[in-house]
């Protein structure tokens, strides 16, 4: 007598769900660290002042301000959106699925992000040459936004140029 219910996903083996993890655990240390005192605004801005400097001779101070502070938020941008990219992939190991991208990974990657810059200014809060801001955790959001689209556009349209 044939079975009529519906098979369930396959669960990865735990070893698998971990190693899956390890990028974005990794570079949620990285997130941490990014969060400490010798990532102020203080002590990047002497560093990248004289990388500016170096590569287009002198700069004013208050052009310099405008450019570190549109750096300091591309790399809120960035750095969370990496992290719901890499988490998207650790979800899709948590909960796989026979589709290749689900909402609910994206959604969880975003998730993610979200909580994970929303920790980092609540942290920030408490270390004196920082400021927390919650327009912070806008731009981490719209990143990790970003970053899923992006990985549902890699996901589904990527790969099939190289096949074609």
């Amino acid at each position: 007598m044939a079975s009529t219910a519906v098979p369930e996903s396959v669960s990865a083996p735990l070893s698998r769900k971990l190693r899956a993890w390890l990028p974005a655990l990794v570079w949620l240390l990285v997130l941490a660290w990014f969060s400490t005192d010798t990532f102020s605004a203080e002590h990047t801005g002497s560093i990248l002042y004289r990388i500016l400097e170096a590569l287009f001779g002198p700069i004013s101070h208050h052009r310099f301000v405008q450019i570190h502070f549109l750096i300091r938020k591309a790399a809120h941008f960035c750095s969370y959106g990496f992290l719901s990219a890499l988490a998207f992939f650790s979800w899709r190991a948590t909960w796989p699925a026979p589709e290749r991208w689900h909402l609910r990974w994206a959604t969880l990657g975003m998730l993610t992000g979200f909580v994970a810059g929303s920790m980092d200014e609540f942290h920030q809060l408490f270390v004196p040459s920082r400021t927390s801001n919650f327009h912070d955790v806008l731009i981490d959001t719209a990143g990790a936004l970003f970053f899923q689209i992006a990985v549902a556009l890699w996901i589904n349209f990527g790969g099939r140029r190289a096949s074609q």
